[in-house]
């Protein structure tokens, strides 16, 4: 396969289906959402975008960062918006969708941006976090920490185990709550 092929011609509509469902899911629940375009366009020629949604206080000492890099990340981003989490009064989430939105939708695209932007997040979205959990849906969170330690050095950052399914990723997320 060459660079910028998919391997199913749905990819690319898996993408933007997933984007308006993940953002009329930030709306329903009163969310607002931050879009940041990626310099490349996707295989119908729009443009890509990572979006992000933060719930509770933005001067949350603690939060946990939950990324969502594909289809079945960001069906389990969707379901815990309308399963109505609410982050302790100490405490925020963070949702990232489609960390890397050209592998989301199947083209090729620049390594550095998804780092570049996650480090973005952490620096509008985290400034005063200092015990930060990321839970990985669809991808590994461990590539993630070494972009958040070094964009917050004054947090203690830990990944947990990714979540495959939205029971697992309600588990984490009501663990992470249950602490704070």
């Amino acid at each position: 396969m060459m660079p910028g092929e998919t391997e199913s011609p749905n990819l690319q509509m898996d993408y933007r289906a997933a984007r308006r469902a993940f953002i009329a899911a930030c709306e329903a629940a009163g969310v607002d959402t931050v879009a940041r375009l990626h310099p490349h366009l996707g295989p119908d020629g729009k443009p890509l975008f990572m979006d992000c949604a933060a719930l509770g206080p933005r001067r949350a000492p603690k939060a946990m960062l939950v990324v969502a890099e594909d289809a079945a990340g960001s069906a389990i981003q969707i379901a815990l918006l309308r399963g109505g989490i609410t982050p302790p009064s100490d405490a925020k989430l963070v949702l990232v969708h489609a960390l890397d939105p050209a592998a989301f939708a199947g083209v090729a695209g620049d390594p550095a941006w998804p780092p570049a932007m996650l480090g973005a997040v952490a620096t509008e979205d985290l400034p005063k976090v200092r015990d930060l959990t990321v839970l990985a849906l669809g991808g590994r969170g461990e590539a993630l920490e070494p972009v958040l330690r070094a964009r917050l050095p004054q947090a203690k950052v830990k990944a947990v185990p990714p979540a495959p399914d939205i029971a697992q990723a309600r588990d984490a997320v009501a663990a992470f709550f249950a602490l704070q």
